[in-house]
């Protein structure tokens, strides 16, 4: 269904502004196309997140967040404003679109068997971003106006969850030209490859990742029969790339020797447990992924095999944060609560600011039923991350649990907007200001928000009008 949705709204968008953008190499152009990129990509993400299956794991979310901040001082990005989408999905596949936005499929960070493999997609989406390969693609379209954007953006974004209709939106935009592909030019291709593996470097990765996730993805593609993984669909891998990559990469500065870290081991295997009852393409594996094996053991409700599991794991990996939260979820599923507030108790003090720390301790309010202390830790969380979809909705929930009309009303409003449903969002004002009617404080609120919600209704009508 979300291909055609935004499909339609390409199309319901088709009545073009004749406004011309700044040409691409204008010395004073370039800091307000970065701005109206960045306007019309979150517009675009805004409505993504309403039509795609977004990943809902605070671990993998954190350390992809973590990476990425890793990565993205060490490009050449001019705009450094970055939004995750992270895709539950079990294609190979990740997209970056103007505007800022890295998209990153489950099935992605299962087929990086290392860490610095996962690093060198999203270093190379970054140099795609950072060189402002789909400008150029527009600009040598010389259709240089918002609509071409908005459709290259929705086109890319749509990509990311489906190739083949992202494809029909992208071309259909820039025109039916035989030139006209999703698919970035060799010389793209290369340039992003090349600068990609300098962000490795300068992020303390080794550039020969790049070559050996090519060749990785290809080798899986060998056995996938006609079915080409995602990623290699729109960033196709020839046998001269891989070599080219891995001579490239003998001449540059080799960093010291790079052990996985605990963080994507752990991310990892959350991921191919999650994976697990969608597809079994990692099984054979399992006898050498002890963490892979507790964490389906957990999954399963296993208790005494996910006991020795634990047991047998290294004593470095029991001490690891995230996969002590597996832990918890064991120790309550077996409902040993002392055993189990102990462990909390401990993670929350010693990662006071970690967020799927901070969330494990919401779902075990939520599970105690102390909705107001769940509330309230919400409203906390989300000030470091307002963008966050899940936590408005989970907050809309747990207020209406606690009785709280004001915070179900603001909550319900702000999930609306990030989803881009601004319709939605209004009627949910109209609801607010009939139930404020005695409370001066709300109903200033409510103006003040009703006023800013039109005006990004407003903004997306003027960007694709």
């Amino acid at each position: 269904m979300y291909r055609y949705t935004l499909v339609l709204l390409l199309v319901l968008f088709s009545s073009v502004s004749k406004a011309e953008l700044p040409s691409i190499g204008s010395a004073n152009a370039s800091a307000l196309q970065l701005d109206q990129e960045y306007r019309i990509g979150q517009a675009w993400v805004r409505m993504l997140r309403a039509q795609a299956s977004l990943l809902d794991d605070p671990v993998v979310e954190s350390y992809l967040q973590g990476l990425l901040a890793r990565l993205a001082p060490a490009s050449e990005l001019q705009d450094k404003r970055l939004t995750l989408v992270v895709i539950d999905s079990p294609e190979v596949n990740a997209f970056a679109a103007p505007g800022g936005i890295i998209g990153i499929h489950a099935g992605l960070i299962a087929a990086a068997k290392r860490e610095d493999e996962l690093a060198s997609v999203i270093a190379h989406e970054l140099a795609h971003l950072s060189q402002r390969h789909y400008a150029q693609q527009q600009a040598k379209a010389q259709q240089n106006t918002p609509l071409v954007i908005a459709g290259v953006i929705g086109g890319i974004l749509l990509a990311g969850i489906n190739a083949d209709a992202g494809m029909a939106v992208y071309t259909g935009t820039l025109g039916a030209s035989a030139s006209s592909q999703l698919a970035f030019s060799r010389s793209n291709e290369t340039d992003a490859d090349q600068t990609g593996m300098k962000t490795l470097v300068e992020a303390g990765f080794s550039a020969t990742a790049m070559a050996r996730m090519f060749a990785r993805l290809q080798e899986a593609n060998r056995f996938a029969g006609s079915e080409l993984p995602e990623f290699l669909r729109t960033h196709p891998v020839t046998q001269n790339r891989i070599s080219d990559t891995t001579n490239r990469a003998q001449s540059m500065p080799q960093p010291p020797a790079y052990t996985d870290s605990l963080e994507f081991l752990v991310a990892r295997a959350r991921v191919l447990a999650m994976l697990d009852s969608q597809n079994s393409q990692e099984s054979a594996e399992r006898a050498n992924q002890p963490i892979l094996a507790y964490l389906l053991a957990v999954k399963g409700e296993q208790q005494a095999q996910a006991d020795n599991l634990w047991q047998a794991l290294n004593p470095n990996l029991r001490t690891t944060p995230w996969l002590q939260l597996s832990r918890l979820e064991q120790l309550q599923q077996r409902d040993d609560k002392s055993a189990a507030r102990a462990l909390l108790t401990e993670l929350v003090e010693l990662y006071p600011g970690d967020y799927a720390i901070q969330r494990a301790k919401i779902r075990t309010l939520i599970d105690e039923g102390r909705h107001a202390d769940a509330a309230w830790l919400l409203r906390d969380l989300l000030r470091d991350h307002p963008n966050n979809t899940e936590l408005w909705y989970l907050l809309a929930e747990v207020s209406g649990l606690n009785r709280d009309t004001t915070w179900v009303h603001r909550a319900r409003i702000e999930y609306f907007a990030l989803r881009g449903e601004y319709d939605l969002a209004l009627r949910q004002l109209d609801f607010a200001r009939r139930d404020a009617r005695r409370q001066p404080e709300q109903l200033e609120w409510v103006t003040l928000r009703e006023q800013e919600i039109k005006a990004l209704r407003d903004e997306v009508d003027e960007l694709f009008r």
